[in-house]
């Protein structure tokens, strides 16, 4: 992880980012790694990310050991929104994937000032919202549509520089499915050029992902 000084880090400056310059001369710019831990599960959350480049997942320790991969995050996504209101006591874990670049505001300042702004209040409550809209959107997704057609959206959305690295275990919880179906499909995908096996995990195909998703529509 690298921290830059945000007055320090011009390259964002050109960023349109909802936050007076007063929040933003008190942040920090972190560099993760892919893989590497943003936030604890059951830790002490420091800082209210915004996730600036990159993406992230969110995961979840259930009671048997397993991990499940709750949600996914990208370029504008908060981490940590739902522990400032208030509605979530326990953090969960949240791991770049990819190299993530991250807006860090100290939670102290987060809590004594931007929950004194009534603007800041009402954008991170639509936010919140919507970001459990979009979790209900995944689960209703799950019911409805075949697996092939969920894992081709899955593929083009979390791939970093064209490769697909998530375990296939929390790949195979996160779409509702055995590890044997989603084995059997990506088989499928392979012998239909729409994935490439690497030893860093599949090389996505996306014009031919692409077409599979539009051909799947049409039915």
């Amino acid at each position: 992880m690298k921290r830059t000084l945000y007055p320090v880090a011009k390259k964002f400056h050109q960023l349109d980012l909802p936050f007076s310059t007063r929040t933003l001369e008190q942040s920090s710019v972190y560099e993760f790694s892919h893989n590497e831990i943003i936030q604890e599960e059951a830790g002490t959350l420091t800082h209210l990310y915004v996730i600036l480049e990159g993406k992230a997942k969110i995961i979840k320790s259930q009671a048997n050991g397993k991990r499940s991969i709750l949600q996914f995050l990208h370029s504008g996504d908060f981490i940590g929104d739902l522990t400032l209101v208030s509605a979530e006591k326990t953090t969960k874990e949240v791991l770049a994937i990819g190299p993530t670049v991250c807006l860090a505001l100290p939670i102290d300042h987060a809590k004594q000032v931007l929950m004194q702004d009534i603007d800041f209040v009402k954008m991170i409550s639509q936010y919140i919202g919507d970001k459990l809209i979009r979790r209900m959107e995944h689960f209703s997704i799950n019911q409805t549509y075949q697996l092939n057609y969920r894992l081709a959206l899955l593929l083009l959305e979390v791939a970093v520089a064209g490769i697909y690295q998530e375990k296939l275990t929390e790949t195979a919880e996160y779409l509702g499915v055995s590890y044997r179906h989603l084995t059997y499909t990506l088989k499928t995908f392979k012998e239909n050029d729409c994935v490439y096996r690497e030893s860093r995990g599949y090389r996505i195909n996306e014009a031919n992902l692409k077409q599979l998703i539009r051909s799947m529509q049409r039915e």
